[in-house]
């Protein structure tokens, strides 16, 4: 069996909600939680039960389809490879740069070079997809739902 991306996609997945199955389990409850029916716990709980589900049915249908012949498009190639580790180490960058630069810079510097990994090229295109979006869900996040956004060591 070839290794292709319906496969390899779900199988990663599978092995990362895994792990946050298994830290999910791990929250301990506050005393006042004890015998409450939703905790802080059920939600993570809720997440990794779903993920695991989706990503077992998503590699059955994998395996049980019929394969024809080997199609070319869904091989798994270097540039692909390439790109997935660039992104994984942007996101290691990104959580490093979240506290001292804070959420509004390094999230727009996050998606602005991700689009550019990712192969889009237009200047226009990157910063509208970039700042707007990160500037918006800031907004929303602080200013409306009032959750708590790192605002960086810069401004301290």
């Amino acid at each position: 069996m070839m290794l292709n991306r319906e496969l390899i996609g779900p199988s990663l997945f599978l092995a990362l909600f895994t792990l946050y199955a298994i830290v999910a389990w791990q929250i301990p409850l506050l005393p006042f939680e004890e015998y409450e029916t939703v905790t802080s716990a059920t939600l993570p709980k809720v997440y990794a039960a779903f993920g695991i589900i989706v990503c077992l049915l998503s590699i059955g249908a994998t395996l049980l389809k019929p394969t024809a012949a080997v199609d070319e498009d869904n091989a798994l190639e270097k540039s692909h490879v390439l790109r997935t580790i660039g992104l994984l180490i942007l996101m290691v960058i990104y959580s490093a740069a979240l506290e001292p630069i804070g959420f509004l810079i390094s999230t727009s510097a996050f998606l602005l070079v991700g689009f550019f990994v990712m192969g889009e090229r237009r200047k226009a295109i990157l910063l509208l997809a970039s700042i707007p979006v990160a500037v918006v869900f800031w907004f929303l996040m602080t200013q409306v739902l009032g959750i708590y956004l790192v605002p960086g060591n810069l401004w301290s």
